[in-house]
């Protein structure tokens, strides 16, 4: 649900006026855990981001998905290179790992939407720290992990009308802010078989991530990205909106993870549903314990196809909200519940056995019969172009196309979208929603460039408005 813009003075942030003291202390804190450990060793980076079989010879061990750099919402990690903490002085048996991303996006809204013509623009920053329990202080199988994040913008998506979003970069109102994005504790057991994680979490990096990579041997063969797609389906199921906790909004609760195999998983967690109810949790540092719950639970696993051994992943998964939800209808529910599948897979080799280019492609489903969500029904997948064009080895290229089913409430636009002029009080019945996108590493592990174009044939904001058309431009880098 969109809102009145708030001023970073008044947002709910008691902490903030700690933060840079507290923030001083365990710099110091670290910076002396650091020259207790040792220096680093070497320059390798933390985090290998942007670092590629094609580029380097061989599969970093700490590879990460391109793609979640464009669509941050998606990781269950945290991205960055660790330039900042090799600047601490942490070497890579610290066990400490300090990093960040910074994103500016630009967009023009070439015609169509609710403001034709206009233009808009987001800055994001992610500062993370993860602590390796085993190397740090001895303790296996133990990982703390803590984020945070600022943001300052404008209402890029409500501009073009779109309901699925088509920058996810782009915040809800209010579109300045900072966060205590996430602070959780990880621990694996029984030979890595059952993962327990609790605390502050962006859930949309553990359920429905049809953009994680099937981690494979062969260095030539592993795929190291999905798509780079900017809009935010491929990083949360639009039928997920409100409900799944993410960023910007994410929330406490705790995940169990059992993995009997290396192929197979089933996952549950249970997260604080406030959300729901269009309480923002991410601007609230401590958790909020009522009769709001969502759960959520999600069984899946990967493969190798045909002779080549193309990698592949699906899994499915099921949800419920508790509480009582005002609709836009005008009446109130008791809970909602939902499903989502989704599957991701490498269609073709370029050259088999000897490098990754080649294409990958992934879909997505979802549905559900809440009475109170913006979007019932889901589906959307994407093709990507890896590494196709000659000298640039590190780049992609892909298309996505997204398409939803909308609340049909006589009063559902001006419940979501209240600052829309229209004589409609209604969302259109489903919006489509198509992008392509060029990927470009400039600096390995460092800089990422992406343009896209994005047309909206049917901007779901309201029945009326025109389709539209914009142009973005990201800039990803990292430290």
């Amino acid at each position: 649900m969109t809102g009145r813009p708030t001023s970073r003075v008044l947002s709910p942030h008691p902490w903030r006026l700690f933060f840079p003291p507290a923030a001083l202390a365990v710099f110091l804190l670290l910076h002396g855990i650091a020259l207790a450990a040792g220096s680093a060793t070497n320059d390798t980076p933390q985090v290998n981001l942007g670092m590629v079989p094609a580029l380097v010879g061989a599969n970093p061990p700490n590879l990460v998905d391109l793609g979640f750099a464009t669509n941050p919402r998606a990781s269950s990690s945290f991205l960055g290179n660790g330039l900042l903490g090799r600047a601490m002085g942490f070497g890579p048996n610290s066990g400490v790992s300090i990093g960040g991303i910074l994103i500016g996006s630009g967009n023009w809204l070439i015609s169509g939407g609710v403001k034709p013509g206009s233009t808009s623009g987001t800055v994001a920053l992610g500062l993370n720290m993860n602590v390796d329990t085993e190397k740090a202080f001895g303790l296996p199988g133990g990982q703390f992990a803590a984020e945070f994040g600022a943001w300052t913008g404008q209402n890029v998506n409500g501009d073009a009308g779109s309901v699925q979003n088509y920058s996810t970069i782009s915040t809800q109102a209010p579109f300045n802010r900072d966060e205590l994005l996430q602070l959780w504790w990880r621990q694996k057991l029984f030979d890595d078989k059952l993962i327990i994680k609790a605390g502050k979490i962006n859930a949309t990096g553990d359920f429905g991530v049809v953009l994680s990579p099937v981690p494979v041997n062969q260095p030539y063969l592993q795929d190291w990205t999905i798509s780079g797609l900017l809009y935010v389906p491929p990083g949360l199921n639009p039928t997920l909106f409100g409900r799944l906790p993410g960023y910007p909004n994410t929330a406490y609760g705790l995940e169990v993870t059992v993995e009997p195999t290396k192929q197979i998983y089933a996952s549950y967690g249970i997260f604080d549903g406030n959300g729901a109810t269009g309480f923002q949790t991410g601007l609230y540092a401590g958790p909020h314990i009522n009769t709001y719950k969502f759960n959520i639970g999600e069984i899946g696993g990967d493969w190798r196809l045909g002779p080549q051994g193309k990698p592949g992943l699906a899994g499915i998964g099921v949800w419920g909200q508790t509480g009582r939800l005002l609709t836009p209808y005008l009446t109130y529910e008791n809970g909602a519940a939902g499903f989502y599948a989704f599957a991701n897979q490498r269609l073709w080799y370029q050259h088999p056995g000897k490098d990754t280019s080649g294409i990958v492609g992934f879909l997505q489903y979802g549905y559900t019969n809440d009475r109170a969500a913006e979007v019932n029904e889901y589906a959307g997948g994407g093709l990507t172009a890896v590494a196709l064009v000659p000298q640039r080895p590190a780049d992609s290229m892909g298309i996505g196309l997204a398409w939803s089913r909308l609340n049909r409430g006589p009063f559902a636009g001006a419940f979501f979208f209240p600052g829309v002029n229209s004589t409609s009080t209604a969302l259109r019945k489903s919006e489509l929603m198509m992008q392509v996108y060029y990927q470009a590493v400039l600096i390995p592990w460092t800089l990422v460039l992406e343009p896209a174009y994005t047309f909206i044939p049917t901007p779901g904001a309201r029945p009326n408005l025109p389709a539209a058309h914009a142009l973005t431009a990201e800039l990803v880098a990292l430290f």
